[in-house]
């Protein structure tokens, strides 16, 4: 067998491995795909072969071209099954990306994005949730000595001589060139490039995970509409000298309340509407505190996260700045923004950030750092208080209960006024075995039975974290806000609105007058209400606006690589080139306004992005 046959074979199961993972999309979600006709999905397949050599020549083509150099020395057996090798383990993790792709689709009805980043970082998690599916890691170590075994016998296949060697590897040389970018087009293939039908299905289909998780993580450069400066002034009614200011978007805050009060933020993993009876309406009976303080309290029944990841919504309330396409999260943001514990800091404001996990998961130290809160406690700090389940108590994602105790013995040491985050993730994924009365339902480790059982568990925690805190002095003049960092993305089939529907409560019995709100509004209006219930005088950059003040009722969302606007009568997804999925909410929205919605979308994603790339966004 001849060098380019045996390349000719590798990249062959390779490009297989990428077909058999399209298919398991198509076959295990097949319900997200029924509105492509049969040709559409040929078609599908066939424009996938672009991004499946992409993403196959961009990792493999190196080693392939070392392989196939016109040299004698390359025939050594050695070298080459060193090479073999190479290419083999960058197969195999593509391989398990394509995997995991196939099952994250079916939560959030996208592709990985830069999730990898996250999970590589956290380690322990990631083992973690390793454990939580000892069937699937072991199917997978099955398959992969299987693998191993065969790879081997073809890479010792004996290798003849190859007649016109340079010239064959001059053209191969061009073909990975032209593979790996996408074609001989201006521009490389970038994401955008499959929705470019218009269909965020057929997108979808083209796509494949490692594209986009490798593309995300780079946060490779996104095409966008061309919109002139003057256009997106209209469309956004914006002051004529908007484009002249150093920083467009900046504030000047003055107190808007004749008293400042302290804030508690519970900021609860994946809290969904669905499940929470006064939200949803279905009856679980396992959120008796949080319904009774939605009862009492305000209410927001139209309120979305801005993301479907955790790092979004911290993001987005903890410093008021959209998750921006091609640009990368706070975590790698080198950029300025207005930071609402430094702010409050600069106030006189006490700031604590406690975490139920250990102290550096998901980046939460690092972030909770850089936001500027002056104290930041995990796991790591606090003692366990209840007797779990033997083989739950090392939980590395944490107990709410005691996350809210130790809470509760910090603030009790402030004589001053203070700002309390805090992030609960006993409701992540694995889910905890749990012990009564918190087991009424069959524990599944990432199934709905463990998830109610833990949200069960989390709603008594805030029940007796409030009823302790009643009885302290600070409690009066303190509001307590309860939250979500985004959508449950597990077992659930909901329309494009119920994929970012989180609830918002503000409980503060003696200062706030119980109401249910109905304006549309997101996780990127926190930062500005905050400020306003603190007292807080400032200039600071947020996209939203104070939910105590008249606001337009509107949320900007993202999803994956698209982007989306929700309104009171409607809702867009939009690739940023092409308009996808849009829906009325209102029977009165008709076609011309979806035209204004992807006006109004496109123009504040270049406002957010040229500010924040230009670092105009914030002083």
């Amino acid at each position: 067998m001849g060098i380019f046959q045996k390349i000719i074979v590798y990249s062959g199961i390779g490009l297989f491995v990428f077909l058999l993972a399209r298919l398991g999309i198509l076959l295990i979600h097949h319900e997200y795909f029924g509105s492509l006709t049969f040709g559409e999905i040929l078609v599908g397949f066939f424009y996938g072969l672009r991004f499946d050599l992409a993403s196959l020549f961009v990792f493999l083509g190196i080693p392939l071209l070392i392989m196939a150099l016109p040299f004698r020395w390359m025939q050594y057996k050695w070298l080459h099954l060193a090479l073999s090798l190479i290419v083999f383990f960058l197969l195999a993790v593509q391989s398990t990306v394509l995997v995991a792709d196939v099952a994250y689709f079916g939560y959030v009805n996208r592709h990985l994005t830069n999730e990898l980043l996250f999970l590589v970082k956290d380690i322990n998690y990631l083992i973690k949730e390793v454990a939580a599916n000892p069937t699937y890691f072991t199917a997978w170590m099955v398959l992969f000595i299987m693998a191993v075994y065969y790879w081997l016998r073809l890479a010792l296949v004996p290798m003849r001589p190859v007649s016109w060697h340079l010239f064959k590897f001059t053209l191969f040389f061009l073909f990975v060139i032209i593979a790996g970018r996408g074609g001989i087009g201006m521009k490389p293939l970038a994401i955008v490039h499959a929705y470019s039908s218009g269909s965020s299905s057929f997108g979808n289909l083209v796509l494949n995970g490692v594209f986009s998780a490798s593309q995300s993580s780079l946060t490779a450069p996104v095409a966008r509409k061309s919109i002139s400066k003057e256009q997106i002034k209209e469309t956004l009614n914006l002051p004529e000298d908007f484009w002249q200011k150093q920083y467009p978007l900046s504030r000047n805050n003055k107190p808007h309340l004749n008293q400042k009060y302290n804030l508690v933020v519970l900021f609860v993993e994946s809290l969904t509407p669905r499940y929470i009876d006064s939200f949803g309406g279905n009856n679980y009976q396992i959120t008796a505190n949080l319904d009774k303080m939605s009862l009492e309290g305000w209410k927001f029944n139209r309120f979305y996260s801005h993301g479907q990841r955790s790092i979004d919504g911290l993001q987005s309330v903890l410093v008021g700045l959209p998750s921006i396409l091609g640009l990368p999260a706070i975590s790698h943001l080198s950029a300025n923004y207005s930071k609402i514990a430094a702010i409050a800091e600069q106030n006189g404001v006490s700031t604590i950030f406690v975490n139920s996990t250990l102290r550096e998961s998901f980046l939460f130290e690092a972030i909770a750092g850089s936001v500027g809160f002056s104290e930041y406690y995990g796991k790591e700090d606090m003692p366990l208080l209840l007797d779990y389940h033997p083989d739950e108590k090392d939980r590395n994602l944490g107990w709410d209960y005691e996350t809210l105790m130790f809470s509760l013995e910090k603030i009790n040491k402030i004589d001053n006024q203070f700002l309390l985050f805090i992030s609960l993730n006993t409701d992540h994924t694995p889910f905890p075995k749990m012990k009564a009365p918190f087991n009424r339902h069959n524990h599944n480790a990432t199934g709905e039975g463990g998830y109610l059982n833990a949200l069960h568990y989390t709603d008594w925690a805030i029940g007796e974290f409030m009823a302790k805190s009643q009885k302290e002095e600070w409690f009066s003049n303190t509001i307590f806000a309860v939250t979500s960092d985004h959508v449950l993305g597990h077992f659930q089939n909901g329309n494009f609105l119920q994929r970012f529907r989180i609830p918002l409560i503000f409980f503060a019995p003696e200062i706030l007058k119980p109401k249910e709100i109905e304006t549309v509004s997101s996780q990127l209006d926190l930062m500005p209400t905050f400020i306003d219930f603190m007292g807080l005088e400032t200039e600071y950059t947020a996209l939203g606006t104070s939910l105590l003040r008249n606001k337009e009722s509107f949320a900007l969302v993202r999803e994956g690589s698209l982007v989306g606007i929700i309104t009171d009568r409607g809702y867009l997804k939009h690739s940023l080139i092409h308009r996808l999925e849009f829906g009325k909410v209102h029977p009165g929205a008709d076609d011309n306004y979806f035209d204004l919605l992807e006006d109004r979308l496109l123009a504040w994603d270049n406002v957010a992005y040229e500010l924040v790339s230009n670092n105009r966004w914030s002083p």
